[in-house]
């Protein structure tokens, strides 16, 4: 029995989700579960993710057992940090495994390619708002991420505004693009960007905004997991410029080891 423990928000859970996917292929023998599964409600919401996942993963019953399975059995932690990069992982018996896992090297040593996709639902409903634009217009979308990493655990991990008009600036014959701005503090950057024919301030929740970043042609995104599997996840031929070293762009060394996947374009911050 091994169970990963879910961390953090949308993006960190797809990286954990993926993770037992890859000890779960590599070791075929035992169980492997999420002792935690209430914490991840919004990824059977959101994805197919097969249906054993979805019908777990969104299972009351399911959840309550998981949690109880612990107080029953004895567990031991083990711990994985972003100091190293990937590596090989055997699953222990009777071990839950806490840790983040950002990088798509897990994917890459799958069995054999384990996809998921945004439900039909939430699909329909972004094509009703936006499907007209993305179908018919060149897109750019801009994530900026701001509110809590302004002081992260008493760090400031926000990526400074001059890099996103650098590259944004960067874009050839920039005005034939629709482009998207996607924050969690929006009207910040609206008075950062001002106002302009081609520009469209995203004011959506987050399935919608995931969309955004996950069908323009080309993505700017933050340091942030969230937009990593938008652009990761993207069914396109798509440009995706990144921040290089992630949240080590103040000392220029990657953290965390492994993030830096060749499907994107990691460009300077500093």
């Amino acid at each position: 029995m091994t169970g990963v423990s879910f961390k953090g928000r949308l993006g960190n859970q797809l990286f954990q989700f993926y993770f037992l996917r890859y000890l779960k292929d590599n070791n075929r023998k035992g169980f492997y579960f999420f002792p935690n599964p209430h914490h991840a409600k919004h990824l059977p919401r959101y994805f197919n993710l097969g249906w054993y996942y979805n019908l777990t993963l969104g299972s009351r019953l399911y959840s309550v057992a998981m949690r109880v399975l612990p107080k029953l059995i004895t567990f031991k932690d083990l711990w994985f940090y972003n100091f190293s990069g990937p590596r090989p992982v055997k699953a222990e018996n009777r071990t839950i495994i806490n840790g983040y896992f950002q990088s798509d090297w897990y994917i890459k040593h799958l069995a054999k390619p384990f996809p998921i996709s945004i439900k039909k639902k939430y699909v329909r409903e972004f094509n009703q708002q936006f499907g007209s634009i993305f179908q018919q217009e060149k897109t750019i979308a801009v994530h900026i991420r701001l509110t809590d990493y302004k002081n992260f655990y008493s760090r400031d991990l926000s990526l400074p505004i001059e890099y996103f008009q650098r590259q944004l600036g960067s874009i050839p014959e920039l005005d034939t693009y629709k482009v998207f701005f996607v924050s969690d503090d929006i009207e910040y950057v609206k008075s950062i960007f001002h106002t302009r024919p081609n520009y469209i301030f995203s004011s959506n929740n987050e399935i919608t905004d995931f969309q955004i970043i996950h069908n323009a042609d080309i993505a700017i995104i933050s340091n942030s997991s969230f937009a990593w599997w938008a652009a990761y996840l993207s069914p396109k031929k798509q440009q995706v410029i990144a921040p290089k070293y992630w949240l080590g762009f103040h000392s220029k060394v990657e953290f965390p080891k492994g993030i830096m996947t060749s499907k994107f374009t990691w460009a300077n911050v500093l």
